[in-house]
């Protein structure tokens, strides 16, 4: 009676999963003189939102402690930011740099460099308004300081207070 029982539910089982194992309904093919319309997906990426204003940066441990130069092309028709790392305790400790320049325009954009060296640097377009660059390092302990994060005015302009 079990014998019976077991394969009827096993026979129940095999019904079930045949009519659930069926493939999506295929497309009927084109026909010839015709195209096929694709319609764009759009895919959003949310973007990192940074507050408003600077906010207060971290303060790395000494044994970590790295050292990173903003500077500013003071030629206006190419007001570019080079952000570049000077080394420190922690050279050998540094996995990464990124550096972001929120523009006075509203714009932002963003770089970064795996294991950097004394001397690396990231160059990104500013303009010549007042702009923000954020710099963080990441260490191999795998925390991420922000060592950076102020407005950098182009040299000459008139920046209100």
């Amino acid at each position: 009676m079990k014998c019976v029982l077991f394969i009827a539910v096993l026979l129940a089982a095999c019904i079930l999963v045949c009519g659930c194992t069926t493939g999506p309904a295929k497309e009927a093919p084109l026909q010839p003189g015709t195209q096929a319309t694709l319609t764009p997906v759009q895919i959003s990426v949310p973007a990192k939102v940074h507050p408003a204003t600077p906010g207060p940066v971290q303060t790395v441990p000494a044994y970590e402690s790295v050292s990173v130069s903003v500077d500013r092309n003071v030629v206006s028709t190419d007001p570019t930011i080079t952000v570049t790392y000077n080394g420190g305790k922690g050279l050998g400790m540094t996995t990464r740099m990124d550096a972001t320049v929120i523009r006075s325009d509203g714009a932002e954009e963003t770089g970064s460099r795996v294991n950097p060296q004394m001397g690396t640097s990231i160059t990104l377009m500013g303009t010549t308004g007042n702009d923000r660059v954020i710099v963080s390092v990441t260490m191999t302990s795998g925390n991420q300081y922000t060592i950076i994060d102020r407005y950098y005015p182009f040299p000459g302009s008139m920046v209100p207070s």
